[in-house]
This record gives C-alpha cells, structure tokens and sequence, in this order.
C-alpha cells in the first residue's frame, strides 16, 4: 500500500452516522490483556479457523511479515514473528499523536479551533501566507490545512501530488499532508512543553502495561526547507496490539480512562472521502477510517474499522464489530524492497477465517 495520491474534497458524517459510530464503539467488552498477553484456549473459541489463520500466515511470510498478532476481545487468536521486538513505526507515529494531542485538547492545554497565527507556527524560510496562517489545529487534524510546502519525511509520491500553493482555501480540501502532521507535533510540544517520545511513554505506554516500548528510540529529523521536524519510534507488535486495545475500547484501559473518549469517536471518523484503498476509504484525525463497505460486501470489511498505516508494511487494524485488533509488522530497517504487504488483500484473507 502506498501513500495516497488523491486529493478529494470535504465530506462529513451525518449526525445520524456519527451517532452510531459511537455507539458500534460502546458495543466493546472493555477487555484488556493483563501483564502478559494471554492466548485463547483455540482459535475456534473465539470465532476464527486455526486452519484458515494457518494459510494466511504463509501468506503474510510471503508478503514480508516480520510480526503478526489477531486479538479479540482482550485474547491472543494467533501470532507470528518476534511480537517483542520492536520495528520502526514510520508513519504510525501520527496515529500515536493524535491520541496526545486529544489529551492535550481535553485537558485544556490546546484549542482545536486555534489558528496557526494564534499559536505562532510558520515557516522561517517560507513564510506563511495570511490565508495560511488562518489554518486551525482542526484542519490539520483532518490534513485540509490548505498549506502545501515542502516537509520533513515525504515520499516522491507525496512531493508528485502535492496541490499547488494557495489552490485550496483551509479546510476545503483533503491532501495526505506531511506538513500538516509535523507542524502538529510542533504544537504539541510548544503547548504542552512535553516530549513526545516521553509523553508517549508516560501517559500511554505506561498506563496500559507496553513491555516494550522506549523514549530514547525516538528520533527527530529536519529537512530543507522546513522547520517542523518528522519525528519516529520504534514498538513491538505486542505492544502495538495493546494500542489497538485501547482505541477498541475508547480509550479505557480497565478502570483508567488514557485518552478521552470523545477523542477516540472523534478520531476515528471519517471526514473525507479517499478512495485509494478499499480498507482505508476515509480519514480521520491521522487515522483512516473503512466507510464504503456496502460497495464491496465481498470483503467483509465492516464500516467504522479504522487503521493506522506506516510505509513498508505496519499496520494496525481495529475492528470494533468483531471485537478484534490485528498488527503487522515489516523489518524496514533492511530497507523496502522486500517490504510488501498488500494490506487490502491480506486483511480479506484474515476476515475470511471468521467462522460464519
């Protein structure tokens, strides 16, 4: 799967969408991994093929799988790979800051209505436009700043597709926008004066039990000619699935809320159409979101599952009407050659080892 290349304009959930969204969420058991991650006592026990999941193993070795977890409802249904050791996240990290800066918001530290000339953020070297500076922390949430420069960590494709400067008015139009993400975690930590390899640390990984997770893998990186850093870390598949748990579970981790739960339904609806995926075919805040399962009923992919994605294979994938989590992760630290996952085939495969 690569990087989206169209750009698309606004499109809303109705109210009536949004209604039931929250509440396909609400349906979750709240169940959550102890210490350690405990398995099934069978595949079958909770509603999967152990000869069917058996096939798609070999498929994922194939695709280049380095680790691979299917959790439902709090239990391990398989895993394969090294699920401690951890890989590089890539673009995995936007899915993990929009939980902190969730928490920041409802915490009171940012406004998700504020302007970019409210809080201070620019270009030194590309000074931003009057327009530009009108963006809100909002429009780059849902990537429709409207700010199209250059930015830390793209890839050709997104550098290709990039729209015009000034052809977009903020918020009217969808672009999968490195800027908009890196100019968010500079807002992150401006407000919060916070880390973000340690706030990830302290008030996520901590809070639901990561085994294996550190701050100081985290790294950030500047590029010409932007200000905003990328930022990147690496985690396990285990600890990724515990991720996973959490958002299945709207940000409770048992008793303890992590992220707020207005945060979470917020997030993982869809404001805009993308079309590149048939697993991804909306976008949330930095999560994609599944909204057009009804076009494709042989996929059996339900509406309102929502992944995150990071080049070269990570994904994590929640399903909240069937309970379940499912992880991959590649080894891109060997490079991306061999690092292909086709993630809308494969994620067919796995759902068609759903008992019926």
């Amino acid at each position: 799967m690569s990087v989206p290349r169209r750009v698309v304009p606004l499109v809303l959930l109705a109210a009536g969408s949004a209604a039931a969204h929250a509440q396909q969420l609400q349906g979750a058991t709240g169940a959550v991994p102890g210490v350690r991650w405990e398995s099934a006592p069978s595949a079958e026990a909770l509603g999967w093929s152990s000869r069917d999941l058996a096939e798609v193993r070999k498929t994922a070795a194939f695709m280049g799988s380095a680790a691979f977890m299917i959790v439902t409802r709090g239990k391990v249904v398989a895993a394969w790979g090294d699920t401690s050791k951890t890989f590089l996240t890539h673009s995995i990290r936007k899915s993990f800051l929009s939980a902190l800066l969730g928490i920041a918001v409802v915490g009171g530290k940012l406004d998700t209505g504020a302007t970019l000339a409210a809080l201070g953020i620019d270009e030194k070297k590309t000074p931003l436009t009057a327009a530009e500076r009108k963006a809100r922390v909002a429009d780059l949430l849902r990537a429709r700043s409207g700010i199209y420069l250059p930015a830390a960590g793209e890839v050709q494709s997104m550098r290709a597709e990039r729209p015009t400067r000034g052809s977009h008015p903020v918020g009217t139009y969808w672009y999968y926008n490195n800027w908009d993400f890196n100019a968010l975690g500079t807002i992150y930590r401006r407000s919060t004066g916070e880390d973000i390899f340690r706030a990830i640390d302290t008030r996520i990984a901590k809070p639901i039990g990561m085994q294996d997770f550190r701050a100081a893998e985290g790294e950030y990186y500047l590029e010409d000619p932007s200000e905003h850093p990328g930022f990147i870390f690496r985690i396990s598949a285990r600890d990724l699935a515990r991720y996973g748990v959490l958002y299945l579970n709207r940000g409770r981790w048992g008793e303890r809320v992590v992220i707020p739960a207005s945060w979470v339904d917020a997030s993982v609806r869809s404001y805009s159409v993308t079309n590149d995926f048939v697993t991804t075919s909306g976008y949330g805040f930095m999560w994609w979101v599944q909204t057009d399962a009804a076009a494709h009923p042989e996929l059996k992919i339900p509406d309102g599952t929502f992944t995150a994605i990071g080049a070269g294979g990570q994904y994590l994938t929640v399903i909240p009407q069937l309970e379940t989590v499912i992880v991959n992760l590649v080894n891109t630290d060997q490079g991306f050659d061999s690092a292909h996952i086709e993630w809308d085939s494969l994620l067919t495969m796995i759902l068609a080892a759903r008992l019926r």
